[in-house]
């Protein structure tokens, strides 16, 4: 069964995309004294469902490499949040091409006058140069872009073939991104957003900012499951299947917030003032409020209300929270990128909003139209049967 993209559903993430794509082009004659703001929100934005995207062949490969077969009737949802991949990575070079052309001043490492008199920032230029920035660029779409393409053809496959043969391929296949996306997941987190406080280092940064979009990636994964299943199209789809999910919600939460609290306390700790000024720009200003929802969205929120069996199998609670954790760590890219990036000069409008409405509004477009290009679930596939039966 494939999947019908409602007209409803078609308008609102058209209608979404548009209005987006008006009220950023308003904000660059609006905002023309502060224009690093908007070009900002379009690299918090992108970043973030891209990153979502690239969590969705994640999740699939680990899966393959791990032989988890239960995941097996809903695999075509993060297959095809991948897809988004092409467009999000597109996306992101603008934003890259720009700082480089001087369009804005988001990357202080790419303005040869601020370089000419920043020594830290001259001793970083072996890494943080406008050519190794593009070659490592041209890296990770190669690898992100072609491996969701492999993997996702090879799966389609599957449902002509089904044998173990063609599974053993796409799990070398899938084992080998795995490989390369250790390292890439942690440059680009150093490349796009860590590197916007130029001055400034985390040796966990680039776990810490995975942790953020793989959860992300899980809620979204989440709400398209309970959608589709509310619809009929994921018959097969059982309560455990979705348990296991909220499982993943809850669990990964907790990762995220071990992660951010570890890269706190090692920084409180040792007291640096090259290091504590990244906390002092976000605690001690007017991001202060911000930062402190952002926590509980991302904390307090799915702690307390997925600690239990059956919040885990009420779709209504689980379609709130995956929201919710949507928005929250939404709000921690926000607050990794906008400090560094624009200072106190930030707010919530035209920008933030436009840019928000553009890329939720695309990424609805891309992952629904891509589900209708086949049946959400598969017709064969070496664990499909345990997948069907899986039961907790």
């Amino acid at each position: 069964m494939k999947y019908e993209f409602s007209g409803k559903l078609k308008i609102a993430s058209i209608a979404a995309t548009v209005i987006g794509l008006v009220l950023i082009l308003v904000s660059f004659f609006i905002y023309g004294d502060n224009i690093t703001r908007v070009w900002a929100n379009l690299l918090v934005t992108s970043f973030f469902f891209t990153g979502v995207a690239v969590a969705g062949i994640f999740f699939v490969a680990v899966n393959l490499v791990g032989e988890g077969g239960w995941y097996t009737v809903f695999k075509r949802i993060p297959e095809a949040m991948s897809t988004f991949l092409p467009f999000g990575m597109f996306f992101l070079l603008i934003v890259v091409v720009a700082g480089m052309l001087g369009a804005h001043d988001i990357y202080k490492w790419m303005n040869p006058e601020i370089v000419a008199q920043d020594e830290l920032i001259q001793g970083k230029s072996g890494y943080l140069n406008n050519t190794f920035f593009l070659i490592r660029f041209a890296f990770y779409a190669a690898i992100w872009i072609g491996f969701a393409f492999m993997l996702r053809k090879m799966s389609l496959r599957d449902d002509m073939l089904g044998t173990y043969e063609h599974y053993i391929k796409s799990r070398n296949r899938a084992a080998t991104f795995l490989v390369l996306f250790a390292v890439t997941s942690s440059t680009s987190a150093w490349d796009f957003i860590m590197s916007v406080d130029v001055h400034w280092f985390s040796t966990l940064f680039g776990w810490y900012t995975f942790a953020g979009y793989f959860v992300s990636a899980i809620a979204i994964m989440l709400v398209i499951v309970l959608h589709l299943k509310r619809n009929g199209f994921m018959p097969t789809v059982n309560m455990s299947h979705i348990q296991d999910l909220g499982k993943f919600l809850f669990a990964f939460s907790i990762f995220w917030t071990y992660l951010y609290f570890s890269q706190f306390l090692l920084i409180w700790y040792a007291d640096m003032p090259e290091e504590i000024v990244y906390y002092i720009e976000r605690y001690d200003t007017s991001y202060r409020p911000w930062v402190l929802v952002m926590v509980v969205l991302n904390l307090v929120l799915p702690l307390l209300v997925l600690m239990t069996r059956d919040s885990k199998r009420n779709a209504t609670t689980l379609t709130i929270i995956s929201l919710l954790v949507v928005a929250g760590h939404y709000m921690d890219l926000f607050q990794m990128v906008m400090p560094g990036a624009v200072g106190e000069k930030w707010g919530w409008s035209f920008p933030e909003i436009g840019a928000l409405l553009f890329f939720a509004g695309l990424f609805t477009f891309v992952v629904l139209n891509t589900l209708t290009k086949a049946a959400v679930e598969p017709a064969k596939g070496t664990f499909l049967e345990e997948s069907k039966h899986h039961a907790i």
